[in-house]
């Protein structure tokens, strides 16, 4: 088994997409029949690869997860489960969906993050992320993780730092492919462009009320 990089596998899987170090992918099959038909064939895959994916299926949208949980990233096993998925997906004619590959995070900022940490950990009982302090997640990876930053983190520097109104705001990662798209349309919402310092891959938005969003582009 073989580590590989998140732009490593965006390279040889151009039809997934890699979010937050993890291969992903939505297909829509024409009815729930034939949803199920897939979920079954894949799992036959998954068993005898040894290697089980996460998925969540709703009616004849099934949204799948693979990266290898053992190490804690992604390995030539998941390339090897994602390119025999995508000659089922082929196989079995389904719709390729990469616009509904979207995460998010909650990100609480504070000028005190230990102070605060332990509360979120205690109140979701979540753990601690696997080499990121600053990260809480689901121990059943369903909810989405909660980051944590330092306020004169907020807009990139000590001396540009605008306190929010409120210091909870959320990460939204999309494909790279999609976020000029998804970045505009929230600027045509009524939103503004707070920083586009770091432009190729994380953009800061905010809303009418000064609540703010970081975008950042997967792939």
């Amino acid at each position: 088994m073989t580590n590989v990089t998140s732009s490593q596998a965006q390279e040889q899987l151009s039809d997934w997409t890699v979010v937050d170090g993890r291969l992903e992918i939505s297909v829509r099959a024409k009815d729930f029949v034939q949803a199920i038909e897939f979920v079954n064939r894949f799992t036959n895959l998954a068993e005898a690869q040894n290697h089980h994916p996460d998925f969540d299926i709703r009616y004849n949208t099934i949204r799948m997860r693979v990266v290898s949980h053992d190490v804690g990233g992604l390995t030539d096993r998941d390339l090897k489960f994602a390119t025999a998925v995508n000659v089922l997906i082929e196989e079995m004619g389904l719709k390729r969906q990469p616009e509904k590959i979207t995460r998010a995070a909650v990100v609480l900022v504070s000028a005190n993050v230990e102070a605060i940490k332990p509360f979120w950990k205690a109140i979701f009982d979540f753990k601690a992320a696997k080499g990121d302090e600053h990260l809480l997640v689901d121990r059943s990876d369903v909810l989405p993780p909660i980051r944590f930053q330092e306020l004169s983190r907020i807009s990139g520097s000590d001396d540009d730092a605008i306190p929010a109104p409120g210091n909870v705001h959320f990460e939204v990662y999309v494909p790279a492919s999609l976020v000029k798209e998804r970045r505009q349309a929230a600027v045509d919402a009524g939103g503004r462009l707070l920083s586009d310092a770091n432009a190729t891959d994380r953009w800061e938005l905010a809303d009418a009320d000064g609540n703010r969003v970081i975008l950042r582009a997967e792939g």
